[in-house]
């Protein structure tokens, strides 16, 4: 109950304060919250996004943080599609569009390979050990989250962090439901205090133009 409580406070925060930049770039928007990013037509099932969310938080409790974008297509680019398959030009670009809320590492994985960023800077000794490795065929469903996977386990050994992620069972259909009526109840709530606010505001200013 608390964990949906605090989506809508997220709700709030969407709401009560716009995102500071607006480049379209949808990955740079979905990581400040998340640590993963995975497009719809990526094709990667919820129990094999689970595991790859498990495995990051594995590696965050040992020290190493590190947040991903799945890049499938142009579309997942949205208005950034100049970098689609220039991995090693989009990975510090999306590092420099998180910066002021985050600073560690980002992976990006694209259909032209990986590539990783910094605290908006390249990192040349991780970028080297990404160089080369197999890109998923199809870049879709299990072999995208398995090359994916593979990545985050080979930056992860080479910082001597050893991540485990026990299986977790995606939602249950209900319990999503459930959850999005939460949110549709709080976006209610808010609009309505909204409405009450501008109402009290117009009643207030009444009695001034009345003296006039």
């Amino acid at each position: 109950m608390l964990s949906r409580w605090l989506v809508v406070g997220l709700v709030f925060f969407a709401i009560a304060a716009p995102v500071a930049h607006a480049d379209g770039d949808p990955a740079s928007d979905y990581l400040l919250t998340a640590s993963v990013f995975l497009p719809p037509d990526t094709g990667i099932s919820s129990k094999d996004a689970a595991q790859l969310r498990a495995l990051l938080l594995s590696a965050r409790k040992q020290g190493y943080t590190l947040h991903v974008a799945v890049i499938a297509s142009r579309y997942d680019m949205g208005s950034v599609t100049v970098l689609f398959d220039r991995p090693l030009l989009y990975a510090p670009f999306l590092s420099q569009e998180l910066r002021f809320y985050y600073k560690k590492r980002v992976l990006v994985v694209t259909p032209a390979g990986d590539a990783i960023a910094n605290d908006g800077n390249r990192d040349p000794a991780e970028t080297k050990l990404l160089k080369g490795l197999p890109v998923a065929k199809p870049f879709q469903g299990a072999a995208l989250a398995a090359a994916t996977e593979h990545a985050i386990r080979v930056l992860t050994t080479h910082a001597g962090v050893h991540v485990t992620a026990a299986t977790i069972a995606p939602k249950s259909g209900s319990s999503e439901n459930e959850d999005r009526l939460v949110i549709v109840a709080g976006v209610a709530v808010l609009l309505a205090i909204g409405g009450a606010f501008t109402w009290l505001r117009r009643r207030a200013a009444a009695p001034r133009r009345e003296q006039r």
